[in-house]
């Protein structure tokens, strides 16, 4: 993108992105159960902030209504990742036996700041996320997001030169996934910025800090630590939410991370999952 037409998308961008979560929210009839002007106003939150919340008057959830959600914004060719079910779509529970008992996700610790799928390679990058939450834990679980433009901005506003550390094919390198019969995945080296056929910014990230390699440069640094304060600025763009039974997070694949929780024999944390390659139609 030339610089002018980047400042046009810079500015109407920021113009119109949300100044609180209440503006990203959206009540509907359900996930089986919407109009169309429900789904009209979904769409305009993804096109504003690339995700909208959405608050389901009938809470009634399945894999199949997970599924069938997704379908309404294009969401058609799922992630049938390593602990996905079948239909693509994954429970997000604390696991006790299994496949799942390995990663984090399945657990109730915190998840750091990250993109899903970013261990994928580039052909199977993850666009798309339906996060849905069924039951809520006793304390804790809380959701913080940001829309991937905005941090591509705040990064280039800062230096430009951040942007193209983020883009080097080798600025960010997720080490192969092995267990005791063997490699599952193999090493995935790739940027942090990349872009669809399109020019839209394509973002794979994660604050982890074991299982992962960074570029070994300055500036490589430099724009790591930059973003990691525009992260956690009190006052910024970034948002909060502890998802609600009958929430749900849809977004094309935002910045997000998860405080740790605690279950109680009343209060187990649910949320479904399903990853797409697609983008949200329209966005």
């Amino acid at each position: 993108m030339d610089e002018p037409s980047y400042q046009r998308w810079r500015r109407a961008k920021l113009d119109s992105y949300p100044k609180s979560v209440e503006e990203i929210c959206v009540d509907i009839g359900g996930l089986v159960r919407m109009s169309d002007a429900e789904k009209a106003a979904i769409i305009t939150s993804c096109a504003r902030s690339n995700m909208a919340i959405y608050r389901c008057r009938d809470a009634s959830v399945d894999r199949a209504a997970i599924r069938t959600f997704a379908s309404c914004f294009g969401l058609e060719r799922p992630d049938y990742h390593l602990c996905a079910n079948a239909d693509g779509v994954s429970e997000l529970a604390v696991a006790s036996e299994g496949t799942r008992t390995g990663y984090v996700p399945y657990s109730n610790r915190g998840l750091s700041w990250h993109t899903d799928g970013y261990y994928n390679d580039s052909n199977r990058q993850v666009r798309a996320v339906v996060l849905h939450c069924a039951s809520v834990p006793a304390r804790g679980g809380e959701n913080s997001v940001l829309d991937s433009d905005i941090a591509y901005i705040r990064l280039r506003d800062e230096d430009p030169r951040f942007i193209s550390a983020f883009e080097h094919p080798e600025c960010l390198t997720i080490p192969a996934n092995r267990d005791k019969s063997g490699e599952i995945r193999p090493a995935v080296s790739g940027p942090v910025f990349s872009y669809d056929k399109s020019g839209r910014i394509r973002m794979r990230f994660s604050a982890r800090r074991k299982n992962i390699r960074w570029r070994d440069d300055d500036l490589t640094t430099a724009a790591r630590d930059c973003l990691a304060d525009i992260l956690a600025e009190p006052d910024g763009p970034v948002f909060h939410h502890r998802l609600q039974p009958g929430e749900g997070l849809i977004s094309n694949n935002v910045l997000h991370n998860r405080t740790a929780f605690e279950d109680s024999p009343e209060y187990r944390r649910l949320l479904y999952r399903a990853r797409f390659f697609d983008l949200v139609a329209s966005s």
